[in-house]
């Protein structure tokens, strides 16, 4: 937990020091464990956060292509996962009234407990509702690579699908 909290830090003050155009800080947390669990025993509210900071890198007139460090965290049983990775992605802007639409990709490092420690991918699709001009309302559909399972379950499953609920801060 302590990375975590070191990391977001880091995040943070990288992007009150980035000079360019509009920083965006996401903060998610995976709908299916707020709300319901699921079924390898993780109760309702189980705590798995996702955390991105978005940096610009080209603009168009309504439209941003956008790097970001990339962090995700969640108490589940059969050890706490832990995925720390960089990706690049494209958000276009207002395609209807006031929602935004983005897709990225990532690859970074997935730790599961003591099962299970490498590297995997994600492409993610976002929807974001506008409600200031700094702030949104976001839904983020995440397919990961899950090799972890693997490792704990014996699953035969290599992708698995995550819906996360969350804001959008523009700094």
């Amino acid at each position: 937990m302590k990375k975590i909290f070191l990391l977001l830090v880091v995040l943070l003050s990288c992007s009150y020091s980035y000079s360019q155009s509009k920083i965006n800080i996401t903060v998610h947390h995976d709908a299916k464990l707020l709300l319901i669990g699921d079924d390898k025993g993780n109760d309702a509210i189980t705590f798995n956060i996702l955390v991105k900071a978005e940096f610009p890198i080209k603009e168009y007139m309504s439209s941003t292509l956008f790097a970001y460090p990339v962090i995700e965290y969640a108490d589940l049983i059969g050890g706490n996962y832990q995925r720390y990775g960089a990706g690049i992605g494209y958000n276009i802007h207002d395609v209807f009234r006031n929602f935004d639409l983005g897709i990225s990709v990532d690859y970074g490092n997935l730790k599961r407990g003591s099962a299970y420690d490498g590297f995997s991918a994600n492409l993610n699709g976002e929807v974001a509702y506008s409600i200031t001009d700094r702030l949104k309302v976001s839904y983020v559909y995440q397919v990961g690579e899950r090799p972890d399972l693997k490792a704990l379950y014996n699953s035969k499953t290599s992708f698995i699908g995550s819906g996360f609920i969350g804001v959008k801060f523009s700094l």
